[in-house]
């Protein structure tokens, strides 16, 4: 189940960022990020809605939603730092070094949190870490400036987000053991909360220190709407499938993203030539497989 979901997610946050890549230059990186999860929050407070009416509300405490405004805060500082790279640096060059979370997040949850992975999963993530850097040969070459610093930024606060947010749904679990081994529950709800906590953030800011940027929502809000749809979509997905397995099992396979936002940057924004990616794309998906063959915890 969190291979799919992984599997999923990446494709589908693939998408989510190509939206807002084709936002920038319209709208500023934090009213880009507002637009993620605020046409995220309709669609999760849905959920969570029909949820609480078919199985009741669950029970919360203070821990969680510290854990969960943890996670939001990271969450939104890391989508900020990614669509600000954006603007220095093409949208596949992005894409690669904010991929290295898959990295940090091994190292951290090897050190910090009893996550270790195998032999063989270590291995993948490494060749699948390769194989992302090997898609743009550029990034390896090219001067490391502001966008380059910002892409790396935005990985190693996603990688902290695994934690926090696998922390809180845990902490979820223990309240309410009720939800059983398939989790979906106490993912559906901890979105929600991460969701509205981040939207309010957010817009809190904009409205403190970018008044008049709310006012471009009205022009560009069909794009706003997909790129909310398929945040929503890829966050569950994230969301759940961080419940089953490790943290760094689940952004390994979901370096398929990657993948996706090559072929992305390749047939919609024209930035390379494809036959230069195509040995980063097989190494990645081989580091894939070799995660997967890894005996992963379920």
């Amino acid at each position: 189940m969190w291979v799919l979901l992984a599997l999923g997610a990446g494709l589908l946050q693939s998408a989510r960022n190509g939206f807002a890549r084709s936002l920038v230059g319209s709208i500023s990186p934090v009213l880009n990020s507002w637009a993620r999860f605020s046409f995220n929050l309709p669609l999760s407070t849905t959920l969570v809605s029909i949820l609480v009416l078919a199985r009741g509300a669950p029970l919360t405490s203070p821990r969680f939603y510290a854990l969960a405004f943890a996670t939001g805060l990271a969450q939104l500082l890391g989508s900020v730092a990614l669509i600000a790279a954006f603007r220095h640096q093409n949208f596949a060059q992005s894409i690669v070094l904010h991929k290295l979370e898959v990295l940090f997040t091994a190292v951290i949850g090897a050190v910090l949190f009893s996550e270790a992975p195998t032999g063989l999963a270590w291995v993948g993530i490494l060749v699948s870490v390769a194989g992302v850097v090997a898609m743009t040969p550029g990034t390896v070459r090219s001067r490391f400036g502001a966008g380059s610093a910002l892409a790396v930024a935005a990985g190693l606060l996603l990688a902290v987000v695994g934690f926090f947010l696998k922390a809180a749904i845990v902490e979820l679990i223990l309240l309410n053991p009720w939800v059983g081994t398939g989790r979906f529950v106490v993912a559906a709800h901890t979105l929600f909360h991460v969701t509205w906590m981040e939207v309010l953030l957010l817009t809190a800011w904009l409205l403190y220190a970018r008044r008049g940027e709310l006012a471009l929502v009205p022009r560009h809000w069909p794009r706003m709407v997909l790129q909310g749809s398929f945040g929503f979509s890829a966050s569950l997905g994230w969301f759940w499938a961080y419940s089953l397995t490790f943290v760094a099992y689940v952004k390994a396979v979901g370096q398929v993203e990657s993948v996706a936002a090559v072929l992305y940057s390749l047939l919609i924004w024209k930035e390379s030539e494809v036959s230069r990616q195509v040995p980063g794309m097989a190494l990645t998906l081989v580091g894939i497989v070799l995660v997967l063959t890894s005996g992963s915890p379920s």
